[in-house]
Order: C-alpha cells, then structure tokens, then sequence
C-alpha cells in the first residue's frame, strides 16, 4: 500500500469547514453584546414613562398624601398599624366568618423581634393572628392566639396579670397611657379592667363596658373578638396591644407577645385608616421585578411596592423522555454558559423598603417639577438601579413624586437567555452538521479508499496487470464513478500493452532462431573452406557473439513463460536439506575452480512446492554468486529454520552490493556489471529468483556481509503444515 503524503484528510479538512460554523454564535454574540446598551436605555424610557403613567394617576389627589390615611403599604413610621373596613357587621361570637376576604390582611405575630422573653422561647407555645377593622362607629380586632396551655382567671386572687389575657393600651396627644386589661374566667364575655401601669390591679372595683370582646376556646388556643367605639380612638390616638400567655398562676411566669416591632418600650403605634380607594390604586401599580415609591414633599416614603429581585423559577421533574434529554443538555451546557456569560445576580442587596425616608439626589430634581432618570449601582455592587422619576401634582402644587426602580438584570436575564439559545442552537446545529459532515466525508472517503485498493490490487508488486477491469465503485454516477471507470479503461489499455511486451520474447525467439542459426552455419561452413580463419581472432568473437545472443533468447524465453509455467505445476511436500545438499554436491563437481561449503544448521526443512522449480532458483543463486565472488574463495550455502520459516542463504565473498542498488537488484533487466564477456547480463537470474520465491509465497533479499566483504542473498520460504 501507498503511503500517503503529509497534508491533511478529507474529513479534517470538512471538520475544519464545521468549526467555522462557530463564527456565527461568535457574530450573534458580539451582535447581542452590543445590543446592551440600546436595552438599557430602552429600559430608561420605558421606566420613564411607567413614573409618568403612576403619577398620572395619583394627580389630584391630595388625600393620598394626608397623614391620617394610608394603606397597608404605606410605611409613614416604622410601627404604623393599619384598619382595615369590614364587610360586613361584625357579631362578637368569637367567630371570625364575619370578616370576609379581609382575612387575608391578617399579620401572624411569632416572636421574631416582638416578644418579651428569653431565648427558650417555643412559637408552638405561644403565637398569634392578628387584624384591626372598622365599620361603622366601631373599630374591631380579632387575636387567634396559639397557646399549648390556657390558663383561666381566679376570682379567689385580686391580681388580674395571673392568668391568661390580652391587654390594650390608649394614648391621646399629650395625654396619659390608659391600660385596660382583658380576663376571663370561662368561654364567652370578657371582663375588661382599667389597671394600672404594673398591669396588675384595676384601678376601680367595676369592670369597663364601653370596650367588649368576646372569647372562644379553640382546639389551638383561643380566638378572641374585640370592639372599641371610635369615639374612645380619635385620629391622632396611639393603640398598643400585647398578649399574655401565663404558665405559672402562682409566679406569673410566661410570655409577654407584643403586636408591634418595637418590644423594648410601650408598645403604642399610630391607627391608620385603611381606604379602598388607595389599595386598588396600590395594587394596580405593582409591577414584576420593579419597585415604585411614593413620596411627598418632604421625603417621606407614603407607598412602595414591588421588588427588583425575581423569584427563583422551580422547575419540575421531567416527566418524559424528550424533558429528560432537554434538562441533561441544559445542564452539560451550563458550563460553557458560565463560562462565555455574565451571570446576572438572582439576590439584590439594596435600598430596604423599610426605610420612612429617601434622600437620592434625583428625588429632590424631582420634586423641582421636572422628570429625572438616573443610574447607580446596587449597595452589594452586583448590578446596575435604573431609576425614573416624575412629580405628582394637585392643580400648581406639587404632592410628591413617584420614583419607578428596577435592575438592569431586566436586560442581562433576556440577553443572557438569547445568547443561551444562540449558543444551545448553534452547538446543536454544530454537531447535526458536524456529524453529517463526518459521515460524508467517511463515506466519500471509505469508497476512494475502497477503489485504491482495487486500483492497487490490479496490479502485482513487478508491475504486471491483475485484471484490467476494477468493479468498485464502476456503477456510481458521480465523479469517484468516473474516476473508476477511467481507472478501468487505463488498466485496459496498459493490460494489452502489457500482454503485447509478455508475447515478444517468443516472437524475437521465432524470428531469430532461423538467422542466427544462417550465421553459425555460414560461420562453420567458412573455417572448412578456408583454412587458418579457425584460429582469426575474427572469427573467435562471431563465435562468442553468436553465444551470447542465443543465451539471451534463451533467457528472455525462460523469464517470460516461466510464471506460466509455474501456475501449471502442481505442488508436492519435500525436504528442501535433501535437496539443497544434492545440488551442492553438482556444483562441486561442475565447478572444480570453486569451493562450494554447504551449512545445515535445522534440518528437516519440509516445503511445500516444485522441486524443479527451487533446483532452478538454486541454480540461479550459485551462478550469481559464482560470477561475483572472488576466484579461489568459498561459496556457502545455509539453511536454517527461523519463525516457520526455511531460510536458504547463499553467501560469497567479493565486492558489496551498491546500496543505491539494493532494492532494485531483483527488478526485471537490472545488472550491477558483466565479468565475462561471454555470459549476457540482462538481470533476468535475479528476476527469476524473485518469481520462484513469490510463488512459493515465499521473499528474498540481499544485504552485505557483516564478516567480510562480500554479498548474502536468502530466500524465506514458509515450512509445510504437516512438518
């Protein structure tokens, strides 16, 4: 087989094609990388005209901005509490159906920064829910408290704080804390008591009866139900409450938990009035991944809603098989997601909506009456704060301002998943092509590999045509088909020519016999009529002219018919050491001049073959060795056994081989040089050597000697099975 030349192959070179592919992710990369910057100022515009759209909203409407009202978003102070309206009237039964959707407002108080206690503290011990409405001339409250263990009132002890209870304290502008202390000695009315500051013994003998609340056992706890007329709560009045839960009658041990986020004083908040109107409004400005603020003209926060962080997506389990195959390619690509793609931070740490004031530059360019945009990065640093902000206006004043906010991660999540898709179908498309390609090119390349053997089969290693018709790949229509087909029409042609070259020597053998022998006879007849031109010197070279070129027909007839004649023989098993040493044997006494050593190193060496045929390789091995060895020097003959293999080595002295003719000394019509004009040198002994040997399936080579100067040639022929 040919070896290839340096340089690449078929399918490198159409893998080299795919990879270039790559180029157009790179393109749409870079595209979309650049596209970042119109994003965001598309976001700006966007924001700019969300704070437009809010304002617009709120303008003209002053009583949003009123102290007194709010809504459950409204921050105003940190420990605002909000009323919220009942829908229906509310019957003190301990039931809370009455309450309606406005359940759902309901705050559950847990202890977390709320409870006056020790770190022992267990919430399945003690919790509760909470909510303040309103209806009418009565403000309502309801407590579902969780209590493991509920301790009713003794009416043996003066002291109201040894029980369970809940307490409420009022404060009036400038005004003293009125305690009123809530107890009960079994379900149903609660006894309400004015106690004093140590919340333990009432100030008067008689119960208050302006305050009811009504108290239900649960399988939890208790519910209890509260209703306070809102003459005894004016606008500017400040509520606490807090519920008890005693463990220990005897020690008054237990928790104290306080509906408010300040435990460490009082716990009195300011009421505000809840109104419908604002809620709506509320609810209809909230905004996925966006936070807008309300403020009024001395920056105090009325409203925020919404949020710059998203929610963490939960995707479910995949359920089939193309889900599985989706979610297991999604994650072998998120490395290369990661390591191609900023990530956006999922967590912001920002400006807390707890805050009751905001002090940013662009809220007071805001509140000069003129629309702001700003940029300014996160307190955590991981991203960017788009900020619009526009004025609210009643008539020519101006209320306060709406500020909309939001994370540039708006256009890194939607530019990171285009550039994930980018990535996810290119690489995909990448590797369908890539595959297709790889499969043509296997393809293409397995039928050119495919019709080179068959082109390197149809002729041997001496060069002569096999077959001179080649069926791989001859009924193809495209250009391998061509090529196959051309290859078969050249095999032809070279075939014919070839058989013409094969048939000459036995036509110059036919047509020179009859003149040469004219000439030897012409020649013989010439000396018997003319004495003394026996002994011319003339007529001694026509003679040895005459020799020669019979030898040559005879050896140009011998080489051309001989591989015909061998493929007609049949082969038999024989010892070729009972062969060899035989034939030595005639040497010695053909050539006396010469001494011809024979060295058996294994024996027997069975071989399956023409013994005709082997005597005849031998000959041409001893006539070799005769011509080139030194006069007077020894020629010897070898056999041995090496690898299943029977090596005959015959071995002379005399000059080496030329190393720039070693590997061509058993070509057809080779010779290195003639000692004796009289032996014609054609390089056809070695030639029939080669033949001889490849017929036996069999190899010769001929290297140096490593002794002495002088040549070995060794035919290798593979030992019989049965030997």
């Amino acid at each position: 087989m040919a070896k290839s030349a340096h340089g690449f192959s078929i399918r490198t070179k159409l893998l080299l094609v795919a990879v270039s592919l790559l180029l157009i992710p790179w393109m749409g990369y870079q595209y979309v990388r650049e596209m970042k910057s119109f994003l965001l100022q598309g976001q700006e515009n966007a924001l700019n005209l969300t704070a437009r759209a809010v304002s617009t909203v709120l303008h003209d409407r002053p009583e949003f901005f009123d102290p007194d009202t709010g809504a459950s978003k409204l921050i105003g102070e940190p420990n605002d509490m909000f009323a919220y309206p009942v829908p229906t009237y509310v019957r003190l039964d301990g039931r809370l159906g009455d309450w309606g959707e406005q359940l759902d407002q309901a705050v559950t108080y847990d202890g977390a920064d709320r409870l006056l206690c020790g770190p022992e503290y267990d919430p399945y011990s003690l919790s509760f829910r909470h909510l303040i409405g309103y209806r009418g001339p009565y403000l309502y409250a309801f407590f579902d408290v969780t209590d493991d263990q509920v301790i009713p009132r003794n009416l043996k002890r003066r002291r109201l704080d040894l029980s369970d209870h809940l307490r409420v304290a009022m404060q009036d502008p400038g005004g003293p804390v009125k305690r009123y202390l809530l107890t009960v000695r079994q379900p149903g009315r609660m006894s309400v008591y004015l106690v004093d500051s140590e919340w333990r013994l009432p100030l008067t003998g008689d119960p208050n009866y302006d305050i009811a609340a009504e108290f239900r056992p649960t399988e939890s706890g208790y519910v209890v139900e509260l209703r306070i007329p809102r003459f005894m709560v004016s606008s500017q009045t400040r509520l606490g409450f807090r519920v008890a839960d005693i463990d220990d009658p005897q020690t008054d041990a237990g928790l104290i938990l306080n509906a408010s986020q300040d435990a460490a004083k009082e716990p009195l908040n300011r009421l505000l009035i809840h109104s419908p109107e604002i809620a709506k409004i509320l609810r209809g400005l909230d905004r996925p991944v966006a936070r807008i603020w309300v403020l009024d003209v001395k920056q105090r926060v009325r409203a925020v809603v919404g949020k710059l962080s998203r929610e963490p997506e939960h995707k479910n389990e995949p359920e089939n098989l193309s889900d599985r195959l989706s979610a297991w390619y999604d994650w072998a690509l998120r490395g290369i997601y990661n390591l191609i793609l900023e990530t956006p931070s999922g967590k912001i740490l920002d400006v807390s909506t707890d805050v009751s004031h905001r002090n940013d530059e662009i809220f007071k360019k805001a509140l000069s009456g003129s629309a702001q945009t700003e940029r300014r990065p996160s307190l955590d640093g991981t991203t960017q704060i788009l900020m619009a902000a526009h004025p609210v206006w009643s008539g020519d004043e101006i209320l306060g301002v709406v500020v909309v906010e939001q994370s540039s991660n708006e256009v890194l999540f939607p530019q990171k998943q285009v550039l994930e898709n980018v990535i996810s179908v290119t690489l995909l498309v990448l590797i369908i092509v890539t595959g297709a390609l790889l499969v043509f090119a296997s393809r293409i390349t397995m039928r050119i590999r495919r019709l080179r053997n068959a082109a390197e089969h149809a002729i041997g290693p001496e060069g002569r045509v096999r077959t001179d018709r080649i069926t791989a790949e001859a009924n193809a229509g495209d250009e391998i088909g061509d090529l196959s087909r051309s290859v078969t029409g050249m095999l032809g042609r070279l075939g014919a020519y070839t058989r013409y070259l094969e048939g000459m020597p036995d036509t110059l053998a036919h047509e020179l016999s009859n003149p040469l022998n004219v000439v030897n006879s012409s020649l013989d007849n010439l000396q018997d009529e003319i004495p003394g031109t026996q002994q011319s010197k003339y007529m001694q070279r026509a003679k040895n002219g005459i020799i020669r070129l019979g030898s040559i027909l005879t050896n140009l007839t011998e080489a051309a018919n001989l591989e015909e004649a061998m493929q007609a023989e049949s082969r038999e098993e024989f010892d070729l050491v009972h062969l060899v040493s035989s034939y030595v044997e005639g040497y010695r006494l053909s050539h006396p001049d010469r001494a011809f050593q024979l060295d058996v190193r294994a024996a027997p060496l069975h071989v399956s073959g023409t013994p005709d045929h082997i005597a005849q390789m031998l000959d041409k091995l001893a006539d070799n060795a005769v011509d080139f060895g030194t006069e007077g020097t020894p020629i010897m003959v070898r056999l041995d056994r090496v690898d299943g293999y029977a090596n005959l080595s015959v071995l002379n002295e005399g000059s080496n081989l030329p190393v720039t003719m070693r590997d061509r000394l058993f070509d057809p019509m080779v010779s290195i040089g003639k000692k004796n004009a009289k032996q014609s040198r054609l390089g056809l002994g070695l030639y029939i050597v080669r033949l001889i040997a490849e017929f036996h399936r069999g190899k010769v080579q001929a290297v140096n000697r490593h002794d002495r100067p002088g040549a070995v040639f060794t035919v290798s022929l593979p030992l019989a099975k049965a030997a």
